[in-house]
Parts: C-alpha cells; sequence; structure tokens
C-alpha cells in the first residue's frame, strides 16, 4: 500500500519500507541524518527533480545538493522545527533543477533515528 502523502504518519510508514519500496512511490524522499547528510535519495526524486544520477548520498543537502534551499525559508524553517522538537512542516516551493518554475510541496518530518525525512510532491505535467 502506498503512503499517503498526507498521511499524519508518513515519515512511520516510510520507514518500514525497504529503499526499493520508496524508490516506487508517486513522491521524491530525502533522507537526512541530524547534521544534514543524505542517507537515502529515492529514485522518483533523482528523475523528477533533474538531478539524475549526479552524487548524493554523503552529501550535505543545503550546501551540495540543493543549495537553493540553503535559505531562510527552506533550511532556516527547517532547523527552527528541529530546534523546538519533533519537526511535522510542510513549506511550498518553487524550483527544480530542470525546471525553475515547478511548484513542489515539501514536508519535512523528524526520523525516528534523529534525522529528517523530505517529501517532495510535485504535479506531473
Amino acid at each position: 500500500m502506498i503512503p499517503n502523502f498526507e498521511a499524519v504518519d508518513l515519515a512511520k510508514r516510510i520507514e518500514a519500507l525497504s529503499d526499493e519500496e520508496r524508490d516506487a512511490l508517486p513522491y521524491g524522499v530525502v533522507k537526512l541524518d541530524a547534521r544534514g547528510v543524505v542517507q537515502g535519495y529515492s529514485l522518483t526524486e533523482a528523475q523528477r527533480s533533474g538531478r539524475k544520477k549526479r552524487p548524493t548520498v554523503g552529501l550535505d543537502f543545503f550546501n551540495d545538493v540543493a543549495p537553493c534551499m540553503a535559505s531562510p525559508a527552506m533550511r532556516g524553517r527547517v532547523e527552527a522545527a528541529a530546534a523546538r522538537g519533533t519537526v511535522d512542516i510542510e513549506i511550498g516551493w518553487t524550483g527544480d533543477f530542470d525546471d525553475p518554475d515547478r511548484d513542489i510541496r515539501i514536508r519535512v518530518m523528524s526520523a525516528s533515528d534523529g534525522g529528517l525525512w523530505l517529501f517532495l510532491n510535485r504535479d506531473e505535467l
């Protein structure tokens, strides 16, 4: 069963999936450790973001993978939410590697290991 992007317990449901199941989801999934280093980057996210086969795992997400998101509107909100405790926020974003005008809904949720999950939902054309 595909976890719904809107599910209250989306992070918990995603953690129960294998990497292959995460790759097949209709929205992107990125797993960060507590320092913001990419631990997982789904195939869907790689394809739909335009990043394709460029390396991601082991890189700092905000500095090396998506520096455009190292802004107060994204990184600032994520860090502020993390400082308050459990993270469960949604952020509207515009722009991708291939399409700077594409609208993206991003859910950021705490992971059970102290890291973060980023779920990125794009309307496909």
